[in-house]
């Protein structure tokens, strides 16, 4: 197939921009995502004919809308066949002379894509030929330069394809073919959702019955041996049964050892990214009184809560199983109903056993993490503490700790102890009492006897299984405590509208009104009086403001209210019209702050990154560019050339050390560079020299669209 054909049959596997909204459904549809049931968003008028990014922007936005996922990829051409190898499902952004289009990439089998196509029909294309369709604008410039090349250097002609191709390769390695935008379902969907997605709820009934199977099939074999013995018929025939039988039990172990793993991994995943969008959408007032060992703290619990849950739940559920089966063998044998009663009643005193190791762990557990949040603290603070506190105080404190936490740990020995070592053996003694009344009455047969011994054996198999088990789902209890507020804050679908990146005004021709606040308050949940009342407020855009006041009067306060990092209390704030409500996340694209020095950070990684955490990353040529000619305009250029590797060099903790001002104009040029509306500057300039802080002020004055910095008198 010539390229000129490829590049002919893709044009027709295009879907318009217009027709977005559809080419979403449909794919999700085809796909067999579950759509959420909401109405379908609308295509701007002017999409088509914004750029890639734009576009891009509107894709996540609608994916959202529909409870899905939509994931940017940016594909190289080195890197083309893979993306269509393994995206699916996605769409893939490619860019016509007739007018830009998606392709929809339903799947991938072996080297053939399959396509949906704007008449809803699959069609299959060699990955190949799709490479070749969306690399042979970007190769033709080369061709006719690397075909002289070849001939140059007689390279035989059975090898010049492949030599050709390596060197267009190599040519292309950094340009970009095409974007990719992969299609899941969002882990802000509800729990169950995602479960039913992934056939998790349909794969519990094949490892129940595949264990309930493996448990008959035991009891079967020591059934046929066991009978046998006992009336002298053990032979040939008997021996052979049994050893099918007991052969057999290796693949149904291998088999439900495989469907267990296999759950517990796509389980532990699911809810992982669960817990991540959770975190992500939390409340920042909530997690602001929380100190960061607290935080981390609930990061340990996530992971117990995955493991332990897990691993608990299938050994109870096990447990149960082999449970059902030692009662129903119990029944049958000497000790009859009398057997099932017992055992019973020791699983219930298993369980309430279970919730005094409960209580006990909570206790722990809550001890636990008061030390961790004490430790991150001592470690931030260490130098603090070396200088200033007293030894013997220190000391003091630290060996009261330590004390609380032994004493804890030794409530939670005491009460584990006997569920996993008493009780399970404890069972035996019990149930040779159960059959002693028939044993010594000489009513009971050998067989009889028999049953009871294996129905007991079976029985404390299961307890065993249980006593773990519930040790496990009460530690998985307690950290569930501990990340529920997580599970719970990534429940829900994205409403928030889609806002174009072009700025309004009034049907006057005027600056439209930005910020408009009505009586608004705002009080900490642990003070006694508001710190903002019955505020009223009006920022256009265009405007410039001074905010100045003493310490104390609330000025932070209002930028994170007016920047939407805290909820007021009562009042009416609009930005550009809009209430929080229906704004949702996109309030910080429309109002950007850069707070005070003490709550604002250089996070360990490069310039570049630190500079364009606001922006689309990886960072285009652009981005990289306009964060470059900020820096310059900041004073930041001697910075960037004393880096060896300038807006790629590492700073933060592990890496090149910022003086004080230096971080203020990484600050500053962070906030201008994420181009909001609104920009808020809380006490940006403290740090800097006259000359430099005029320098920076001017540089605010010319990038901020509406601009607000915040002082002292």
């Amino acid at each position: 197939m010539s390229g000129s054909n490829d590049a002919a049959d893709l044009r027709a596997l295009l879907w318009p921009v217009p027709r977005l909204v559809e080419a979403l459904e449909e794919l999700a549809r085809r796909a067999r995502l579950r759509v959420a049931a909401a109405e379908s968003p609308q295509v701007p008028a002017t999409l088509a004919a914004d750029g890639e990014q734009e576009q891009g922007r509107w894709l996540e936005w609608a994916a959202h809308r529909l409870g899905l996922e939509a994931e940017g990829l940016d594909a190289v051409a080195p890197e083309i066949e893979g993306v269509l190898a393994g995206a699916a499902p996605a769409l893939v952004r490619v860019e016509d002379p007739a007018g830009d289009g998606y392709l929809l990439l339903l799947k991938s089998r072996g080297d053939t894509a399959h396509l949906l196509g704007p008449d809803l029909r699959v069609h299959r294309q060699s990955i190949a030929g799709l490479r070749r369709a969306l690399c042979d604008r970007l190769e033709a410039p080369y061709a006719a330069e690397i075909d002289k090349l070849l001939a140059a250097a007689a390279v035989p002609p059975g090898r010049q394809a492949s030599v050709r191709t390596a060197m267009l390769r190599d040519r292309l390695a950094s340009r970009q073919v095409a974007s990719c935008w992969m299609l899941r379902l969002s882990p802000a969907r509800g729990f169950w959702d995602q479960l039913a997605q992934e056939g998790l709820r349909q794969r519990i009934v094949p490892i129940v019955a595949v264990f309930g199977i493996l448990y008959g099939l035991e009891v079967l074999s020591w059934t046929l041996i066991g009978q046998g013995t006992l009336h002298g018929r053990v032979d040939g025939g008997w021996l052979a049964a049994w050893t099918l039988l007991v052969v057999s039990l290796v693949p149904l172990q291998w088999l439900g050892g495989w469907l267990d793993a296999r759950f517990a991994l796509d389980a532990g995943r699911i809810m992982k990214s669960r817990l991540l969008a959770g975190a992500l959408r939390s409340d920042v007032e909530t997690l602001r009184r929380q100190g960061a060992g607290e935080l981390l703290g609930r990061v340990l619990e996530s992971q117990a809560l995955e493991s332990l849950a897990l691993n608990g739940g299938f050994g109870v559920l096990v447990a149960l199983v082999e449970l059902v089966f030692a009662a129903t063998i119990l029944a049958a044998g000497a000790g009859g109903w009398l057997h099932v009663a017992l055992l019973l009643a020791w699983v219930a005193i298993t369980l309430g056993l279970g919730w005094r190791y409960l209580v006990a762990m909570r206790a722990w557990t809550l001890e636990r993490l008061r030390m961790t949040q004490a430790l991150v603290e001592r470690m931030v603070g260490h130098r603090t503490r070396l200088a200033q506190e007293q030894r013997a105080r220190r000391d003091h404190e630290e060996d009261h700790e330590l004390g609380n936490y032994v004493r804890s740990s030794q409530e939670m020995d005491r009460a584990v102890l006997p569920i996993v070592g008493v009780m399970p053996r404890g069972w035996i003694l019990v149930a040779l009492a159960g059959i002693a009344p028939a044993f010594v009455a000489g009513t009971a047969s050998s067989v009889g006897i028999a049953v009871a011994l294996g129905g007991m054996l079976l029985a404390g198999r299961a307890l065993t299984g249980i006593s773990a088990g519930v040790t496990a789902l009460g530690r998985a209890a307690i950290a569930w405590k501990q990340v529920a507020g997580f599970f719970a804050a990534g429940d829900g679908a994205a409403r928030e509208p889609f806002l174009p990146a072009s700025v309004r005004t009034d049907e006057d021709g005027a600056p439209r009104c930005l910020v408009d606040a009505r009586e608004l308050s705002f009080q900490y949940q642990e003070a006694a009086k508001p710190v903002l009342r019955d505020i009223d407020l009006s920022i256009r855009h265009g405007e410039r403001i001074l905010l100045e006041g003493s310490s104390g009067g609330g000025k932070s306060t209002l930028a994170a209210l007016l920047t939407g990092l805290r909820v007021p209390a009562s009042g009416s704030l609009l930005l550009d019209g809009l209430d929080r409500q229906t704004l949702g996340r996109n309030w910080h694209r429309l109002a950007a702050e850069a707070p005070q020095f003490h709550e604002n950070h250089i996070l360990s990684g490069t310039v570049a990154f630190n500079l364009l955490m606001g922006r689309n990353w990886p960072a285009s040529e652009e981005d990289l560019e306009e964060a470059r000619a900020l820096c310059e305009e900041l004073g930041l250029g001697d910075l960037l050339e004393r880096m060896p590797a300038g807006l790629a060099q590492t700073v933060g903790e592990t890496g090149w050390q910022l003086s004080h001002g230096e971080r203020s104009r990484i600050f500053l040029a962070r906030a201008l560079l994420q181009k909001a509306e609104l920009t808020v500057l809380d006490e940006s300039f403290a740090a800097l020299d006259p000359e430099t802080l005029a320098r920076c002020l001017r540089c605010a004055f010319e990038r901020a669209p509406t601009l607000m910095v915040i002082a002292h008198p």
